[in-house]
């Protein structure tokens, strides 16, 4: 199903998943939908493989905890980031490399001092081909200074893209 983009949020320079300056980071792009949900566009390389053309179970790990670790501030924009306290992993289908593909994250519950997220990655047919569950500690207000790690502002280059619901 088709979803109004409502904001592409910020990247860092180093991070391994959204790090615009990290060769043999994903580059992967994050963006706020008009449904509370979080979509992650990326396309892994070869380099992320665990066996050829397969991505590596670790990586799939790290994009799903990105994302759903992100979903909390399309509800709370306070909250500046989250640390995982625990994640669920759930492996269903083999993630190629060299694909373009999307995940989304969302927050199931709201507690005073962690939240609760869903994400799954979705392979092009709409198939979901790994989901977590996890938790996240909230901080709030936290900034840095440190120019690897401060989340700079990015282009919106898409209006709508389309995911399963």
């Amino acid at each position: 199903m088709n979803h109004k983009i409502i904001a592409r949020q910020g990247a860092a320079k180093e991070c391994f998943i959204c790090g615009t300056e990290n060769e043999g980071g994903l580059h992967a792009a994050f963006y706020e939908l008009d449904n509370k949900k979080v979509v992650c566009v990326f396309t892994a390389k070869d380099i992320h493989g665990g066996h050829p053309g397969i991505l590596h179970g670790g990586v799939i790990c790290s994009i799903l905890d990105e994302t759903a670790g992100r979903a909390m501030t399309v509800l709370a924009p306070e909250n500046t980031g989250a640390l995982t306290v625990q994640l669920d992993t759930t492996f269903k289908e083999m993630v190629p490399t060299n694909v373009e593909l999307t995940a989304a994250g969302w927050v199931e519950e709201i507690r005073e001092k962690v939240y609760i997220a869903r994400s799954e990655i979705y392979l092009r047919d709409g198939t979901v081909a790994a989901s977590a569950r996890g938790v996240y500690y909230r901080l709030k207000g936290r900034t840095t200074d440190d120019p690897y790690h401060k989340v700079y502002p990015q282009k919106l280059d898409r209006f709508e893209i389309d995911i399963p619901e």
